[in-house]
């Protein structure tokens, strides 16, 4: 999500403790995943829900109505980032996060395709507004197709409209997988223009492939 000139001037000041932070860390050992060392000794200031020191003191970000919490025998380490799922296929997608998060994913990449092939684009906004209920964050893509094959099922089906409509949304990043590779490979205008609208909206589009 873009952050303001604003935003990112007060993390420079949460960092520099010219605005005390929300919350300060201490006592845990933290996870570089760059490098791979398990480092010790290490602060971290939040500040209006995001990191703005790591060091090894944050005690100048810190004020009086700063919160403190003592991370003593615990291992801080980056959320984990799902970057391919499908979480309407078993239950709600609400109830299906809940189980993400004491595992440590704090983001997911989501295709709403089930709800989509059975509800059409009603499907799309139910999951739109369940999955932002929750606190862990979920990026949508909506379905390049659904359902994926006419000629294998008859289900519900996106208009382009729909589509264009799903990909104004700004919970949706872009276009979900396309498991019909024939239809694309022969040149389905259909497809072709949902891709079109995508790109001009700056919006991403998800590959797949067999295997």
């Amino acid at each position: 999500m873009a952050r303001s000139k604003v935003e990112i001037g007060r993390l420079i000041q949460g960092a520099l403790g010219e605005v005390k932070a929300d919350l300060v860390i201490t006592g845990g050992e933290l996870i570089n995943v760059y490098s791979g060392e398990i480092l010790e000794g290490i602060e971290i200031a939040v500040l209006d829900g995001r990191i703005c020191y790591v060091g090894p003191s944050a005690a100048h970000t810190a004020g009086p109505a700063t919160r403190r919490f003592d991370a003593k025998g615990l291992t801080i380490a980056p959320g984990f980032i799902d970057a391919h799922t499908h979480i309407g296929h078993f239950c709600r997608p609400y109830e299906y996060l809940q189980a993400y998060v004491p595992h440590g994913t704090t983001a997911l990449v989501a295709s709403c395709d089930e709800p989509a092939t059975v509800f059409g684009f009603k499907g799309v906004k139910f999951f739109l507004d369940e999955v932002e209920a929750h606190p862990l964050r979920v990026y949508t893509v909506i379905s390049m197709v659904a359902p994926q094959d006419p000629l294998l099922c008859s289900t519900q089906s996106l208009s382009q409209a729909e589509v264009a409509e799903g990909l104004d949304d700004p919970r949706v990043i872009g276009l979900g997988e396309i498991v019909a590779w024939l239809r694309l490979l022969q040149g389905d205008q259909e497809l072709l223009e949902r891709i079109e609208m995508a790109l001009q909206r700056g919006k991403i589009i998800h590959g797949h492939t067999a295997g």
